[in-house]
């Protein structure tokens, strides 16, 4: 079988040696070579784990090769610049590697459900979808770019197509989209869009969450939202009241539904300036026409303050944990003796 190897140039034979013991612990083989560090493996997935892993102000450039041998690696500095001329960065390297390994990596992956419940009324109000890839989609946002992409488009996709399977046509999904993929939103909702026409998944019921929302432009951000709702498609503004941020931009963005950040639900019952700062959020809210869910929720005691201050949905391990075969009987019966309803 023909082996990976990738060198790697250092800036001195010291780094080269200490990349080679950092790819002992993966057992992977190395030999060094001056500065460069030439390390060897049976697949793609066991590089592109070290890769992920090293300090990436260790390395300054990469050749990559197939060794079609099963000896020790016997290569000089002299026969990679002959013959293997192109030397990747590291953001081509990774997508390279993890573009090659790709239908691997995803065929198993699982999209988790977590139900978001009426507080009135216990009902299963929507669902976030959780893509659970083994690599993750924020070890790829800081590394490859065109992988990244692929892995959000994925398991948006995913999610649509299982929620149609998953959840009765009452139930919302809300998907999270994080600030990098919106430098060209018109274009990438249009194709979102599109995409859940195909699976039948009305527009009507999602719901874009948008996360970490102080890297958003609000230039390219207020403009679609007009188009979304045109759409029938609703926005949430996720972990309001964990910065300035979330407040700027609920005031000028509109969102449909703001989610609550957990930690200021976190023992919310036994902390008085939480229940102030909550308490506002939610008045300031539904005084704008916006829905409010509360996320994090774990202790019954969090459930009753919650629902008691206003609060319209809840969201929490109390309830249950994501899953990705949901069952929403339970779960509802589950909620209604929580919120001490009449089934």
């Amino acid at each position: 079988m023909a082996k990976k190897v990738l060198a790697v140039f250092t800036d001195s034979e010291q780094t080269a040696k200490m990349l080679s013991e950092i790819a002992e612990r993966y057992s992977l083989k190395c030999k060094v070579i001056s500065s460069v560090a030439l390390l060897s493996a049976d697949n793609e997935e066991d590089i592109l784990e070290l890769l992920l892993d090293a300090d990436r102000e260790m390395v300054k450039g990469f050749r990559y090769l197939l060794l079609s041998s099963e000896k020790p690696i016997e290569v000089s500095t002299d026969f990679l610049l002959r013959e293997v001329p192109h030397t990747l960065n590291l953001e081509e390297l990774l997508d390279k590697l993890i573009y090659g390994v790709i239908g691997d990596v995803f065929y198993n992956v699982k999209i988790a459900f977590h139900p978001i419940l009426d507080l009135k009324n216990g009902k299963v109000f929507a669902c976030e979808a959780l893509c659970r890839p083994p690599i993750k989609i924020t070890d790829l946002l800081e590394v490859g770019r065109s992988t990244s992409t692929y892995t959000e488009e994925f398991c948006r996709s995913k999610a649509i197509k299982e929620a149609g399977e998953k959840l009765n046509g009452e139930i919302k999904l809300f998907i999270n989209f994080h600030p990098r993929f919106l430098t060209d939103p018109f274009r990438t909702f249009g194709d979102f869009i599109s995409m859940a026409v195909s699976y039948n998944f009305k527009p009507s019921r999602i719901v874009i969450e948008l996360t970490e929302h102080e890297k958003l432009e609000l230039s390219s951000v207020r403009g679609f939202i007009n188009f979304l709702k045109e759409e029938g498609v609703k926005v949430a503004l996720d972990d309001v009241g964990s910065g300035y941020s979330g407040l700027f931009y609920l005031s000028e963005l509109q969102p449909d539904y703001i989610k609550i950040d957990m930690e200021l639900i976190r023992d919310i019952h036994r902390n008085n300036f939480k229940k102030v700062i909550v308490g506002h959020l939610i008045k300031m809210a539904h005084s704008e026409g916006i829905k409010v869910v509360c996320e994090g929720i774990e202790k019954k005691e969090e459930l009753d303050w919650v629902k008691y201050a206003g609060a319209d949905y809840g969201q929490g391990y109390l309830f249950t944990k994501p899953t990705d075969k949901p069952d929403i009987a339970a779960v509802e019966g589950m909620a209604k003796e929580l919120l001490a309803l009449d089934a």
